[in-house]
């Protein structure tokens, strides 16, 4: 079996040692759901840390977000207990819940473009590895 493998992906032509194809093709899912800083150094060492850096950086944006939601909840709660009128929730959190809004919504639709560039590319590592005669890949992974 050849210590590289030279094969096409979306993000260009790659030539990548088998270990790094198969990290690709069948681990790195599951690294970045237990360890993201892991999964970004790993990705480094292969050559695709921008990728990883934007997909975390997506997922701490998303993380972000949901605090300042659950945030802006509480200082509505805090108004609505206090017995303030309605014009001043309106006034104060309604603007910060519009933009926060936004800022999902962007980041949603990087997070998926993100999500999808990593599958095409596990996709087409799964997709080289399998051209290597008599290769099977791991037991957890056979289709």
């Amino acid at each position: 079996m050849p210590t590289r493998l030279e094969f096409q992906t979306p993000e260009g032509r790659m030539s990548l040692p088998i270990r790094d194809v198969q990290f690709m093709a069948y681990d790195a899912g599951e690294l970045a759901m237990r360890s993201m800083r892991d999964f970004v150094e790993r990705m480094h060492m292969i050559g695709f840390g921008d990728l990883a850096e934007d997909y975390a950086r997506q997922l701490a944006q998303n993380k972000v977000s949901i605090m300042e939601l659950r945030e802006a909840r509480e200082d509505a709660e805090a108004l609505l207990a206090s017995k303030e009128e309605c014009r001043v929730i309106a006034d104060s959190i309604s603007p910060r819940l519009e933009q926060l809004r936004e800022v999902i919504t962007r980041t949603q639709v990087e997070m998926r473009a993100s999500i999808e560039r990593l599958a095409a590319l596990s996709a087409a590592c799964d997709r080289a590895l399998r051209q290597i005669p008599g290769y099977r890949p791991p037991e957890r992974w056979s289709c």
